[in-house]
């Protein structure tokens, strides 16, 4: 398992520099590759029509001023949120370090002081036990009660299942009168001919 995380942790380095941002002196081509998904049907031409409308109001010298006091807001911003996500991130690598490399026994005294705690984090807080319960499980009884035994066993299968019992019986039936003798057929068309006879004798 240590050798997925490390791969994967080296492809989200060098991913990394794909997108960096404006207050790097980067291009964050990720950012304007995706800008196009994230917007809304014909955002982008109110938006151009704003700005043609903003810049014929406006002096060119205040339109340069807001430009560059919104540039380094942004770019304020992100340096912000760079230093504060980095911060998480060297905080949990050597919060890691303290606990499974050079004090183990403090990670087991924590999670025994913290039971309830520890057994939500070791159970990945039953995200994939109430995924299971919500919708994993109703679907497969409804799979099998409906679809499987429902249309599949009882519908489809029982209508092709009667259709072949019903062809057996009236074939084995039927079968009853082909006995071969000459006789019987005799008799058979003797009494045919009397019962058409008496119909329209009788009627």
């Amino acid at each position: 398992m240590a050798i997925p995380l490390i791969l994967l942790a080296i492809g989200s380095v060098f991913a990394g520099y794909v997108g960096v941002p404006h207050a790097l002196n980067g291009s964050n081509r990720i950012e304007r590759f995706l800008e196009p998904s994230f917007e809304a049907p014909g955002a982008a031409e109110r938006e151009a029509a704003a700005a043609v409308g903003a810049e014929r109001q406006e002096a060119p010298a205040a339109g340069e001023a807001h430009a560059a006091d919104e540039t380094h807001a942004d770019a304020s911003t992100e340096l912000l949120l760079m230093g504060v996500s980095s911060g998480i991130a060297i905080a949990g690598i050597l919060i890691a370090m303290y606990f499974w490399l050079r004090n183990r026994p403090a990670a087991d005294n924590m999670a025994r002081s913290f039971g309830r705690v520890h057994r939500v984090l070791l159970g990945k807080y039953y995200i994939d036990e109430l995924y299971n319960a919500a919708l994993v499980q109703p679907i497969k009884m409804l799979s099998t009660a409906g679809l499987w035994k429902g249309v599949d066993a009882g519908l489809i299968d029982g209508t092709v299942n009667g259709v072949g019992a019903a062809v057996s019986g009236s074939s084995s039936l039927l079968r009853r009168t082909q006995t071969g003798s000459v006789r019987t057929y005799a008799f058979a068309l003797f009494a045919g001919a009397v019962a058409i006879l008496g119909y329209y004798l009788f009627r």
